[in-house]
């Protein structure tokens, strides 16, 4: 599990293509993440299994289905990613439940840059897009902020955050991954499964 606290950023050093998927050479620059063979990463929000790793760099491969529904499949060598390690048990807890099961790709519709924050308006039709509710966009927990038309909604940014993140990369026509409150989610299933075997 994480938390969409982002720890830091890492640029894709190597992409390699195969028949059954994509392995991704991350570099991790300054950040010491201490990853092992098996260890979860999440990379854009996207839970990933380390394959191997040193100091400064690792390896992860994606299959079919991760590629279809994130835009790992849309990286090129030297973009810029955000990094994630799971939460440890004794951890603080920061940010929201993330699984790292990003749903799909929600499009980028505006960036605003004002003094102290930026505003940005995405679009992604969801009944779990909620006012002041929680949602994770490539990997980083941030509440929405509001709920606007055509299944729009905006968040604001603080300057941290964007130091910390790809976020300063994010443009009109940026696909993010999206995934939404788990709990929301799981409190209208176990609604909907009540009243369908009442």
């Amino acid at each position: 599990m994480f938390t969409g606290i982002i720890e830091g950023t890492g640029v894709v050093k190597k992409i390699i293509k195969e028949t059954n998927g994509k392995r991704f050479v991350i570099d991790s620059g300054k950040l010491e993440l201490n990853l092992k063979t098996g260890d979860s990463i999440a990379i854009n929000g996207v839970c990933q299994t380390v394959e191997n790793a040193s100091e400064k760099e690792f390896t992860v491969f994606s299959v079919p289905e991760t590629l279809k529904l994130t835009n790992l499949n849309n990286l090129i060598e030297k973009d810029i990613i955000n990094l994630e390690r799971p939460l440890a048990a004794d951890g603080r807890f920061g940010g929201h439940i993330v699984q790292g099961h990003v749903e799909n790709l929600c499009g980028v519709k505006d960036v605003e840059k004002h003094e102290g924050y930026w505003d940005i308006i995405l679009q992604y039709q969801s009944e779990y897009i909620i006012p002041k509710g929680s949602v994770t966009l490539d990997g980083i927990s941030l509440t929405i902020h509001e709920i606007l038309e055509n299944d729009r909604f905006r968040v604001q940014i603080i300057p941290e955050t964007v130091k910390r993140t790809n976020i300063s990369h994010w443009i009109s026509g940026y696909d993010v991954n999206i995934e939404t409150d788990y709990i929301v989610k799981a409190m209208d299933h176990i609604q909907n499964y009540r009243n369908k075997n009442r």
